[in-house]
């Protein structure tokens, strides 16, 4: 299984690749069911055959996957609710739907959040399976260094569920509602859905007629070298996640584009040369590691004082604020890494460009002296 990450001006995409495997009967069984039924916690994918390997692609626009969100705010026993509730939501509802448990990515890199972290959703992915405990107690692996220790609640909880996942006849989802005594985390209320009836039209579905696949664009996987299509943009459109995340629906529709504004800059002025400057023997030559504003929007400019520098919109845990409304709030990363500054996109609902190339989610890109970067609409450039 390799992973790609896909964006247009639109919308974001995971894709996961199966080199050479067909769709099996699992597989087309849950095509079928996640057209016609709406499944709380999943996101639907679309799927689509080239040369023997099977893509599936997931919308993530707005989303950020578990092992992101990490990086910037703790694991306490809030988050753990949401996210094992879930699950167990998952566990009751999948087997109404002929659908299996072991078909689950329980990977950080494969669960997705909303903005305010209060919404979990998951991957089913039929080619890959694993047996849920195992897979579980894998999750707990990843999870249980990254706890809040100083929550209390959430150390039991968290230690307390790797336990069971070693023990053999061990309970599990009973051991989850007993933590949940509060009521807050109760399953099914975390994924409610509006009953809607979304469904792929058959038109849309891919062509099975390879030669008609060739002319399709394609993207080249980074893990194997080989080139997969790209599904078209009329029924990537028509993909829908969950309800509870209908305000990711709305990014998909066709909105009358804002025509980009234009950046008015005052002629520097020459500098004066002193005869007999003044030089101060403490002073160190300017490093790199500064964005100076370029827009019109009265944003600040920043320096980059740590290693990984997170920049959003209205959020506390920003190192770099901006107050834009367009600006996501965990919008982009800076990591310096042996002196060299690199960029990351955090799947952003307006994007990020660097030097006008629009960056897809995960994209890691090293920026030099003089790159310009765009924020939605707001510009600065690198020193």
């Amino acid at each position: 299984m390799n992973i790609q990450y896909q964006r247009n001006l639109k919308n974001s995409y995971m894709v996961v690749v199966e080199p050479g495997q067909p769709l099996n009967m699992d597989g087309q069984l849950a095509e079928k069911m996640m057209q016609r039924q709406q499944i709380p916690g999943l996101l639907r994918w679309v799927t689509m055959e080239h040369e023997g390997d099977m893509t599936f692609w997931y919308q993530i626009t707005g989303l950020q996957s578990l092992s992101d969100w990490l990086r910037h705010h703790a694991l306490d026993y809030k988050l753990f609710g949401h996210l094992m509730s879930g699950l167990l939501a998952l566990q009751e509802e999948l087997p109404r739907f002929y659908l299996k448990t072991e078909h689950l990515l329980l990977q950080p890199e494969q669960i997705f959040l909303d903005t305010s972290g209060e919404h979990a959703v998951f991957c089913y992915e039929p080619l890959w399976s694993r047996d849920p405990r195992q897979s579980l107690q894998e999750l707990m692996e990843q999870l249980l260094p990254r706890i809040d220790h100083e929550d209390k609640d959430a150390v039991q909880f968290g230690y307390g569920l790797y336990e069971k996942c070693q023990e053999e006849n061990a309970d599990i989802w009973h051991y989850v509602l007993e933590q949940n005594t509060t009521g807050m985390y109760s399953g099914k209320e975390v994924c409610k859905t509006d009953g809607a009836d979304h469904k792929v039209q058959e038109e849309d579905r891919p062509d099975g007629d390879r030669k008609e696949q060739a002319k399709v664009p394609a993207f080249q996987s980074e893990n194997t070298g080989r080139k997969h299509p790209v599904i078209p943009e009329k029924m990537l459109e028509k993909l829908p996640v969950i309800s509870a995340l209908s305000w990711v629906q709305s990014l998909g529709k066709k909105k009358k584009e804002k025509p980009e504004p234009v950046y008015l800059f005052e002629p520097e002025e020459k500098e004066e040369v002193c005869a007999n400057p003044t030089v101060y023997l403490g002073a160190k030559e300017q490093a790199e590691g500064r964005l100076l504003y370029r827009g019109a929007g009265g944003e600040a400019s920043f320096v980059i004082e740590s290693d990984s520098f997170l920049l959003g919109g209205r959020n506390d845990q920003a190192d770099g604020q901006m107050m834009a409304s367009g600006i996501s709030r965990n919008h982009a990363r800076i990591t310096r890494e042996e002196g060299q500054y690199y960029i990351e996109d955090l799947n952003s609902r307006n994007g990020t460009y660097l030097n006008g190339e629009l960056l897809s989610y995960k994209q890691k890109c090293r920026m030099k002296p003089g790159d310009h970067l765009r924020f939605a609409r707001e510009e600065y450039v690198f020193y």
